[in-house]
């Protein structure tokens, strides 16, 4: 979707707002589509002393695994970022700015962009989730197996053995 900043960007104290869904359905993150939705985003451009910022509030759910438990779980997502808008840059190593040539952004992008880099590297159903046991395979945050809790890294079980002698 464009969002045409035309007039924004010439006329200092203009403002425009658009709403639209971006659609990440298709998009795959460590093999799974977290993005069964989609995105909600709202763009607020505002030419303020002809700086035009450009605010971008997205609302989502993602749909996930728990990367302890294995359990499904969906989170609820509000995120927001603010860019500034120009023309044309100078320094073209430059990437603090969304650059329209045109006056016209690719909001689709810019929220792709925006989404993803703010997405974690790991996926809990909660803080405190206490994973599988790795003797049993029982989900700790439901059962409590009594299975021996091993102390230690297995791998180090023969330094461990030659400081016992």
């Amino acid at each position: 979707m464009k969002f045409d900043l035309c007039k924004v960007l010439d006329r200092e104290g203009e403002s425009d707002v658009v709403t639209e869904d971006v659609d990440l359905r298709a998009f795959r993150y460590r093999g799974v589509t977290p993005f069964r939705e989609p995105v909600r985003m709202t763009a607020r451009a505002c030419n303020r002393a002809g700086v035009v910022s450009l605010d971008c509030d997205y609302r989502f759910t993602l749909f996930l695994t728990c990367d302890r438990c294995l359990t499904p779980f969906t989170k609820q997502v509000d995120q927001h970022s603010t860019h500034v808008v120009v023309r044309s840059l100078q320094n073209e190593e430059e990437d603090d700015y969304v650059v329209a040539p045109q006056g016209v952004v690719e909001l689709d992008e810019l929220a792709t962009n925006d989404i993803l880099l703010e997405l974690p590297s790991k996926f809990l159903c909660r803080e405190d989730c206490r994973g599988l046991c790795p003797v049993c395979g029982c989900d700790r945050n439901t059962t409590e197996c009594g299975c021996p809790t091993a102390s230690g890294d297995p791998r180090l079980d023969a330094l461990n053995k030659f400081f016992e002698e």
